[in-house]
């Protein structure tokens, strides 16, 4: 046994106080540290900020040893055999709590993300947790329970993927095929006992959708953890959990229920995609300096893809919510500078980048969850279309079973040999939409589907407005009007055209007025700008052009046997849902 973890929960102070043995250490230095990013979150974190008091002893002699920090993340000691480490960490942050967790007064979300751990040093861990007098205690499968509070976990990897819930807690628990899907509530919400067995009801399904593609489920069993916090913005896997944030009017309001199913069902699906089947190098992932997958577009892009589809055969949203979604993703990715410059898998490898947005992103970086929902749906198309009639739910799930748990992991070139096997033509083609920059154009599919996509000008300023300050501008496109006349991320607007700034203002003024002129605050200056909008061509809208046998297949597809368009009708691109943000140019 390599680490041995005594973590004792002070709820009073909202901290851990941590022992750790380290008994396979030899002498001479040894380096202890906490990671600097975990699987699923994509980008350098200061997890070792929050430690302090942090001391080690000779186990033998139990004198103290030297210690020092070394870089951000990490402590040096001069080890002669076994050590003990001692050390507390301070842990309320909702807003991160999916990666630390968090210590409440009367319950907490423990991450292991705040424990050190010595990198020379693999094999199993053993955490024995201390907990305040009288509180229950739900760990997810994956490890194995040797007391009430004790536990074994197979690896360092395998404790930094177990979130764990202790104190007040709400749990239900449901069956599919046989498997436990354990559904556990820090919180509750407006509608919470009138609704919660229908949301309950429609996870399940989800749940059995998912396995449909697979073919089984990969877990002992698995545990959706919920908080209605409006800090918390979590939607993080795990191999066998899911941390998840709902809204607070997710029982009441429509939009929310489906928003809530669609981050639910992302995340179990990557209990397969990514947890399990993991791009190169995240089989081995290297938890100080990063890693940097080319296919991580398939992790995060079809699991994307996935939480539409799987909702549609769920009968949460229907088909033209499905296909909006589609177009409305291509419209917006193809409307920035970035997507003719950069390829799907350059933003893949630089994950750690481009995982947030940033001023100027929408001109450097294109986002692989957003384009690998492209390439999936394209590659589901073309699979569907092909003589033999396959499916991406056929192609994927198998696979899944070649390379799922096949050490660091697979290459974008090995997913290109694959499909390229399974439809002669569609490796090349997967080539050219991930390795080119510029091409993921979806109109060939949607009208090969039998949809004719409206093509129309629309006249374009070039911003990208932010979500919560809409009078701030979040991102200029640099090929746009807006760029020519010097407008940049951070200038607030406050007139249009000599008129105070709303958003529905500068959106009438774009469209019907020649020229428009914003008068912005840039720090303690005030600015002047006057553009004339460019008219630029989009699909304004699809419509349905195709036959009886075209509908069948789109039926079977989605799961919904009540689709059946009429020749002309069209169909709404108002829907538009993306939890990374919607970065619309306008």
């Amino acid at each position: 046994m390599s680490h041995r973890y005594r973590v004792r929960v002070l709820p009073e102070r909202h901290e851990l106080e941590v022992q750790l043995l380290l008994d396979g250490a030899a002498a001479g230095p040894l380096r202890v540290q906490t990671p600097t990013w975990v699987p699923g979150a994509y980008g350098f974190m200061k997890y070792g900020r929050d430690l302090f008091d942090v001391q080690a002893f000779d186990v033998a002699t139990k004198a103290e040893l030297p210690l020092v920090r070394e870089g951000w993340a990490g402590f040096l000691i001069q080890a002669k055999g076994a050590v003990e480490v001692r050390f507390k960490a301070y842990a309320f942050d909702p807003s991160w709590g999916e990666l630390v967790g968090f210590i409440g007064h009367d319950q907490a979300l423990l991450l292991a993300t705040h424990l050190l751990f010595a990198p020379g040093l693999p094999g199993p861990c053993r955490v024995e947790y201390q907990l305040p007098s009288g509180w229950p205690l739900h760990h997810p499968s994956g490890a194995k329970r040797l007391d009430e509070r004790t536990f074994e976990y197979p690896s360092h990897a395998a404790l930094l993927d177990a979130p764990i819930v202790a104190g007040r807690f709400e749990k239900r628990t449901r069956e599919v095929a046989g498997v436990p899907f354990h559904f556990v509530f820090l919180d509750k919400a407006l509608g919470f006992e009138a609704k919660l067995e229908a949301f309950l009801d429609a996870l399940v399904r989800i749940a059995g959708l998912c396995r449909e593609v697979f073919g089984s489920f990969p877990f002992e069993d698995y545990s959706f953890l919920f908080t209605f916090d409006p800090l918390a913005k979590w939607g993080l896997e795990h191999a066998n959990a899911t941390t998840i944030a709902l809204d607070e009017d997710l029982f009441f309001d429509d939009d929310s229920w489906a928003r809530g199913l669609r981050v639910a069902a992302h995340e179990l699906f990557h209990a397969w995609n990514v947890c399990r089947l993991k791009p190169a190098p995240l089989g081995r992932p290297d938890l100080e300096r990063g890693s940097f997958p080319d296919a991580l577009w398939v992790s995060e892009g079809v699991t994307r893809y996935y939480e539409f589809l799987l909702l549609a055969r769920a009968g949460v949203i229907d088909a033209a919510t499905f296909f909006a979604n589609v177009v409305n993703y291509w419209r917006q990715l193809s409307s920035h500078a970035a997507a003719s410059r950069v390829s799907v898998a350059d933003s893949s490898r630089s994950t750690f980048l481009n995982h947030n947005k940033y001023p100027g992103s929408v001109n450097a970086t294109i986002d692989y969850y957003d384009a690998g929902m492209l390439v999936a749906f394209d590659l589901d198309a073309a699979l569907r279309l092909a003589p033999a009639r396959d499916s991406l739910d056929a192609a994927f799930g198998a696979f899944y079973r070649e390379f799922a748990g096949k050490g660091d992991g697979f290459t974008h070139a090995q997913a290109a040999a694959f499909f390229e096997a399974r439809v002669p033509g569609l490796g090349a083609r997967l080539d050219q939409k991930v390795l080119r920059p510029g091409t993921l154009s979806i109109v060939e599919a949607l009208e090969r589907l039998g949809f004719q996509a409206v093509r129309g000008k629309s006249r374009v300023l070039g911003l990208v407005m932010a979500e919560k300050v809409p009078a701030e501008i979040a991102n200029v496109v640099d090929d746009s009007p807006a760029a020519a006349c010097g407008l940049a991320p951070t200038d607030v607007v406050e007139r249009v055209n000599g008129f105070a700034f709303k958003p529905k203002a500068l959106a009438w003024a774009i469209v019907h007025e020649p020229k428009v002129e914003l008068q912005v605050r840039r720090g303690s200056r005030q600015l002047t700008s006057s553009a004339v909008p460019e008219a630029r061509e989009q699909v304004q809208e699809l419509r349905w052009a195709g036959s009886a046998t075209q509908v069948e297949a789109i039926r079977g597809w989605l799961g919904q046997p009540d689709f059946a368009p009429i020749a002309g009708e069209r169909f709404s691109l108002a829907a538009f849902e993306n939890f990374h943000g919607i970065q619309k140019v306008v």
